[in-house]
Order: structure tokens, then sequence, then C-alpha cells
């Protein structure tokens, strides 16, 4: 069920990020949807399913943006099994350990990111890049880290409801 959800449901991020939140902005950083979406769904402890939806985010963002194809697609599969390495008994125990999870997960992102687009032969000033976009990337996903979790949690609950013995 998570796989069915999870395609509609990124494109539908990956649309809504590259068009109404590329105007959010803070300098050249922006909110990054399909990251929190994909961190929130890890949290959960559903990490294969979130290992799914940031492949195909991925390659919904990709498509959508000057990125080599898959590259974003590799940071999220990455990011989320960074984040599932623990089975969410280390990231989920406290609302500071979520915030260090999306912390990390844009980290990789970024990273990812950054050395693909140097290796393609994109002539980069990794300093400016980093006060410029990915400072205040991260910045606005940590804004949003918490209620994403917690949306994250709430389809998760509602999708798949806890099981009742009588």
């Amino acid at each position: 069920m998570g796989y069915l959800v999870g395609i509609p449901f990124m494109a539908g991020l990956a649309i809504l990020q590259a068009s109404a939140l590329s105007h959010l902005r803070l300098l050249e950083g922006r909110p990054d949807l399909i990251l929190l979406a994909v961190v929130g769904w890890a949290l959960t402890g559903r990490g294969q399913e979130a290992m799914f939806w940031g492949f195909a985010g991925g390659l919904f963002l990709d498509l959508v943006s000057g990125i080599p194809l898959g590259v974003t697609s590799i940071a999220l599969v990455l990011a989320a099994l960074a984040v599932t390495a623990s089975e969410g008994r280390f990231w989920g125990a406290h609302p500071l350990m979520q915030l260090a999870a999306v912390l990390a997960a844009s980290a990789v992102l970024y990273g990812v990111t950054l050395v693909a687009l140097l290796l393609s032969g994109r002539d980069l000033d990794i300093l400016r890049e980093l006060g410029s976009v990915v400072l205040p990337g991260t910045f606005l996903n940590l804004l949003l880290a918490l209620p994403a979790v917690q949306l994250s949690e709430s389809l998760q609950t509602f999708l798949f409801p806890p099981r009742v013995s009588v």
C-alpha cells in the first residue's frame, strides 16, 4: 500500500516543490519537501518504502531540475538508508533526534548533489554554494522537519492502522 501511495505522492510533492515552493527561499536555499517526506516516512519505521519513495521522488525532481538524472534519487536513497540504519530506534526517540535525522539527510543530499555537479563538469564556487544554498536550505528543512514527521506519522496511522485484538 505504501508503494502505491508513494508514487503519486512524490510526483505531487515534486510538482509543488518545483513550482510553488521555488518562490519560498532564504538566499538561494529552498525547502526540500521530498527529503522531508522520505525522512519522515523512514522515521515511522517503513524504511524500505522510504527508500522507494526517495528513488521515485528523486527521479521526479531530476526531471524538473538541471541536475543529472538519478543524482537526487541516489542521494535520497542514501539519506533514507542512513535514517533507517537503526530501524527508527535511535532517530525516533526524541524530537531533537528527528531534527538530527533531517540534518544528516540534508547533508547527504547536498553533499551528493555538489559532488555530482562537480564531476559533471559544472564550475561551482563551493564556499558560495555552501553559504547561499546548502546552509539556508538545511535551515528551512529543519524548520519544517517536525511538522513533516508528524504528518508522516499521521499518514502511517491512516494507511496502516494498528491491529486491535479482541
